[in-house]
């Protein structure tokens, strides 16, 4: 044992003062004793002066340190491909019963090596041998040898058994060649073709947009079949959407199938790609693969009610009209005369566009004291109008009059989303008139541009726009800009469209202001993965919510299950659900705090059988080899998986060697020191009660 030193910031001349000071204060303190000997004097003054040294040790702090040779075993990381390609049963492989047998001959490993079982597809984790099974829709051997690579444990070499087919992740091969162990791969599977169809792969957007026609590529791969016609479906809800034939030769490998199909409803919806069987193929489980798409509606619904009829109203509509995504319904006021109604059967607006002060009739008959609807409200040049001070008017004027002004953009919002128009000069576009004197009504609200009168910028809006909550308005506080949208001057009238679809898109969109944030981490899921939800959660006033609990209903056909999300601390949360059947599910979850809630939020996800791995069931001998040469390891087969340990080529590798394990005492730790403490201490009590001292 070696002394390594103090662990205190006390200089050393200061720590032997102290040690002569306790031992001559243990002295002088027995000395005045003239009824006791010399010899009692030292002992008890000795007593004392070693009990209040020990502590005065303790509290330095000192430590020591031992040193050992210990002998390591050799530690290897034996890595199993886990995915679904390695349990088929074709040629001499047979996934149920050669894959136990080639584990049974690893874990027959010489005592002097250490072995530890990881099990691998697009995730990697330690595993017991006894309880591997082949459970991942994917294979990502790089992502596992990179996990290996980079552990806190000093592997002495990896033995990697996998069949080298990839379904996911990045090309392990370059990666081998950094690792700072050989890599010994044992390739399983089989690697003769065989008669066979099957859908390779799908590729579409995963997002699209109601009322649009959506492509979707179908890649199919065949071998061993000439002059044969296959049926490619297109399914939906079990219904086939659409058909098409497929001519079979035997020169041709790979064939790209395409599809169309129209996005007609919102939602997550569930497609699948169907090959028709084929006689004599190896296998029809790869005749179909799911995929999934979620629509979103593109579609806006917009109400444009004005107040009468005038330029800038037919201009309005002009340039909505323009808009495939906006479903336009108009209503104009004619006062006496009937209204002219132009309307979708909806009363779910998006929008609604307030064109001039509405009469209290239409008021009533669309209820536009509803706060719920964004508002767009537009000025007529009507002295209504101008001194309008209804929940939908954001801008207000002390006087009626109007000015020529010319529009100018508010320096403090130049980054404002309604704001991205093309760089214009707007001094040379046509005047409108508009107030010199107004003011917004409200402190939040937002001046995109003002009024410029006679080369003199003022601070009077022109365009203002508000959100509060989830809720967002906006008020166009000008007239006679129709001017704009017939000049000759292509940019003057592409800014003012700009400008209009820009402020109709902002506030027709609904903030996301939500409290809790919850999504799964895709879309769709295979039934061999395991659905994760992830969540984020504020409080009421906006900050991190850190101790509210959020619970989960997950619902589908015959299935309910109920849910609590796991704390993973500032504000975020998770939930890991079981393996689910294939199926469409919906979940519900509603965060609280104590007895208040929060908020509560929705969602959908897929589950659907998983095709992928046994698109391609043909051992990839070429990409196994290369890891294992790479990395200066060996490749062998399956069959060979029991000569592993009789290799002199892996077991060069895999020698003990001495360690050298140093260990650190700290005595402030031990137990044992305090006890011979007390035990000086109360030799001294009792020597001194011998002499009635107190």
């Amino acid at each position: 044992m070696e002394f390594q030193g103090l662990q205190t910031g006390l200089p050393d001349i200061f720590t032997v003062i102290l040690v002569l000071l306790v031992v001559f204060l243990s002295w002088y303190s027995y000395k005045r004793y003239s009824s006791i000997s010399f010899s009692w004097k030292l002992i008890l003054s000795s007593l004392r002066t070693f009990a209040l040294l020990i502590l005065l040790f303790l509290f330095l702090n000192p430590f020591f340190k031992t040193s050992r040779e210990v002998t390591v075993k050799p530690k290897i990381a034996v890595v199993l491909d886990a995915s679904e390609s390695v349990s088929i049963n074709k040629g001499d492989y047979n996934g149920s019963a050669t894959y136990p047998e080639v584990i049974a001959n690893l874990r027959n490993a010489p005592s002097s090596y250490d072995l530890e079982f990881f099990s691998f597809g697009d995730q990697i984790q330690r595993t017991n041998p006894d309880d591997f099974s082949s459970v991942y829709s994917k294979t990502n051997i790089f992502n596992a040898i990179e996990n290996i690579s980079t552990s806190d444990v000093e592997y002495a070499t990896v033995i990697l058994v996998s069949d080298g087919i990839i379904t996911s992740g990045k090309n392990p091969v370059i990666l081998s060649q950094n690792t700072p162990f050989p890599i010994h791969v044992i390739g399983i599977g089989d690697t003769t073709k065989v008669k066979d169809v099957s859908v390779q792969n799908v590729s579409t957007n995963g997002t699209g947009f109601t009322n649009t026609v959506h492509q979707i590529t179908a890649t199919v791969s065949q071998f061993g079949f000439d002059n044969r016609t296959v049926s490619v479906h297109l399914k939906s809800n079990g219904q086939i959407i659409d058909t098409k034939s497929l001519e079979l030769n035997e020169d041709i490998e790979i064939y790209n199938v395409q599809f169309e199909t129209e996005l007609e409803t919102p939602g997550l919806k569930q497609f699948q790609i169907e090959l028709s069987e084929t006689p004599t193929e190896w296998s029809t489980d790869n005749n179909n693969s799911t995929f999934s798409i979620e629509v979103l509606n593109s579609k806006k619904s917009i109400l444009h009610i004005a107040s009468s009829i005038h330029p800038d109203v037919k201009t309005l509509r002009s340039i909505l009209g323009t808009d495939e995504n906006i479903e336009l319904s108009t209503y104009t006021y004619l006062g006496s005369r009937p209204a002219i109604k132009d309307l979708y059967d909806t009363d779910a607006y998006d929008l609604i566009i307030i064109h001039g002060k509405p009469s209290s009739n239409t008021e009533l008959e669309f209820d536009l004291s509803n706060v719920d609807t964004p508002t767009l409200f537009v000025l007529l040049p009507n002295r209504e109008s101008i001194l309008s001070s209804e929940n939908y008017d954001l801008i207000s004027s002390d006087s009626p009059a109007f000015y020529d002004v010319q529009m100018q953009q508010s320096t403090k919002e130049s980054d404002h989303p309604i704001l991205e128009l093309d760089e214009v000069n707007m001094l040379n576009f046509a005047p409108v008139q508009s107030s010199i004197n107004a003011f917004n009504n409200y402190p939040d609200a937002l001046s995109l541009f003002v009024s410029r009168y006679q080369n003199i910028s003022t601070n009077s809006p022109v365009i203002s726009v508000l959100e509060q909550g989830n809720l967002r308005r906006s008020e166009f506080n000008a007239v006679g800009w129709f001017k704009m949208y017939l000049s000759p001057n292509k940019s003057e009238k592409k800014f003012i469209e700009q400008l209009v679809l820009n402020l109709v898109d902002w506030t027709s969109s609904n903030p996301d202001n939500r409290l809790l944030k919850i999504k799964t981490s895709k879309n769709a899921y295979s039934t061999s993965e395991l659905p994760l939800i992830n969540a984020s959660l504020l409080n009421e006033n906006g900050g991190i919510e850190s101790k509210g609990v959020i619970e989960v209903t997950i619902t589908g056909d015959d299935y309910t299950a109920n849910y609590t999300m796991d704390n993973l601390g500032n504000g975020n949360y998770q939930l890991q659900v079981q393996n689910l059947p294939n199926g469409k599910y919906e979940f519900s979850a509603v965060a609280r705090k104590g007895n208040r809630e929060i908020d509560s939020q929705n969602g959908e996800f897929l589950v659907s059988e998983s095709s992928i791995e046994l698109a391609n069931t043909i051992r990839n001998d070429d990409l196994l080899a290369n890891i294992a040469s790479n990395s200066g390891g060996v490749f062998l087969d399956h069959s060979s998986s029991d000569e592993i340990w009789n290799s002199d080529d892996i077991n060069s590798t895999l020698i003990e060697r001495n360690k050298i394990i140093e260990d650190y005492i700290f005595p402030v730790k031990s137990i044992y020191w305090f006890i011979l403490v007390l035990f000086l201490l109360g030799a001294e009590w009792l020597s001194r009660k011998r002499f009635a001292l107190p």
